[in-house]
């Protein structure tokens, strides 16, 4: 556990940034534009009658969210989790984004990126019961109440429980369980590193918010499984005669042997000639200059699609801009575009610029520290106007 981390007496994002994040997805186009998605629980049981109401129900004059909470679940305690906060609240995006920048240079970055899921409630256990985390984890506990958070190891939950199964509050097991957890007492400001395959609980008697930041390190085998065969295959092995393939000989040896292992041996060279580098650099680069946040799904199902670009600003010599926090600036010279050509990331949009002598590569770097950088000629001003159609800058 790392104690007082967390700037939350310096403007870092507190429980009420979590709350405002949540009062925005009242707005519908909020909802279907992103990933952000809430659960309701009172006790250990799942309302998802009542979603629709969190979203739609109006709250009253300086109502605060517990109030609202209780008069929505009709309990004076409840449990309210929220899924992808980072693409609905820019502050959240920003200030966990140079929390896990800080993670990526000293451990790296996970395949997957990294999503923040909200636990806000005043719950007496986390609605999953004593449950196993599958991916590495940071907990970072905004408070304004205490939370008690219980760990097991793998090996010492199967021994006590016999199983891997999640252990909830009705079992005869679960007070002697608590019993034998790992305690640790969070208090706002608090970080716990939560690694995979932990088993844990969190509870507490008064309201507070907690934002857990998995981080997805996809095995590669699934990465590749699941993502990128069905993708190239897609692109690159088109049907042909409406789906008709030849008639194979009739016989007890294995016609298919032969054809079949010469495409699949002629489609693996191909890929790893062009499509694979080509993929995985879409991929790798909306990544970073997402600030290492998980891909939005309407991206990662098709990450060689682009996304609408946003009107140029109208920017002038002289002025400074600045890289909006977290997106990164993340280049490639000719990928998927001309020699001379290099396509820059940035907010996993990516525009195309001219570079035929490379002199655009250091300028745009720049920006990634974030600090306003004035245009000085006319080139940058280029380079600036274009790059500011993927909504990444900011005029300083």
């Amino acid at each position: 556990m790392f104690e007082s981390i967390l700037p939350l007496n310096e403007g870092f994002a507190g429980p009420q940034t979590v709350e405002q994040a949540f009062y925005a997805l009242a707005e519908q186009t909020l909802r279907e534009s992103t990933d952000c998605r809430i659960r309701v629980y009172d006790g250990e049981a799942r309302r998802d009658e009542l979603i629709d109401q969190a979203y739609e129900q109006p709250r009253l004059d300086n109502e605060s969210l517990v109030a609202f909470m209780q008069r929505l679940t009709g309990k004076q305690r409840f449990s309210l989790v929220i899924n992808n906060l980072e693409q609905v609240s820019p502050q959240l995006a920003a200030d966990f984004g140079r929390f896990i920048r800080s993670f990526f240079e000293f451990r790296g970055m996970p395949i997957g990126g990294v999503e923040q899921a909200a636990f806000c409630g005043n719950y007496a256990g986390t609605a999953f019961g004593i449950h196993e985390g599958f991916e590495h984890a940071f907990l970072c506990h905004l408070g304004p109440g205490v939370k008690d958070f219980y760990c097991w190891t793998r090996e010492e939950y199967l021994a006590l429980a016999g199983g891997r199964a999640p252990t909830f509050a009705d079992a005869g097991a679960y007070e002697a369980l608590l019993k034998t957890g790992k305690l640790f007492v969070l208090k706002p400001g608090d970080v716990l590193y939560l690694p995979a395959s932990v088993y844990h609980i969190g509870r507490q008697d008064q309201y507070s918010v907690s934002v857990a930041l998995p981080f997805y390190t996809y095995p590669l085998t699934r990465f590749l499984a699941r993502r990128v065969i069905p993708d190239l295959s897609e692109q690159s092995l088109p049907f042909d005669q409406e789906g008709i393939s030849a008639l194979q000989p009739f016989g007890s040896r294995n016609p298919l042997l032969l054809p079949l292992g010469q495409l699949l041996d002629d489609t693996l060279r191909r890929w790893s000639d062009a499509a694979l580098p080509e993929y995985l650099g879409y991929h790798w680069h909306r990544l970073v200059s997402n600030g290492g946040w998980e891909l939005p799904r309407a991206i990662s199902a098709q990450v060689r699609e682009e996304r609408p670009l946003h009107e140029p600003l109208a920017l002038a010599i002289g002025q400074r801009i600045r890289l909006r926090a977290p997106f990164r600036i993340s280049q490639q010279a000719a990928l998927d575009c001309a020699v001379g050509q290099r396509r820059v990331f940035a907010a996993a949009r990516s525009v195309v610029l001219d570079d035929p002598d490379g002199s655009h590569a250091a300028w745009l770097e720049q920006l990634n520290n974030h600090d306003a950088l004035q245009v000085l000629t006319e080139q940058q001003r280029t380079v600036g106007q274009a790059l500011s159609r993927t909504g990444c800058l900011e005029v300083f």
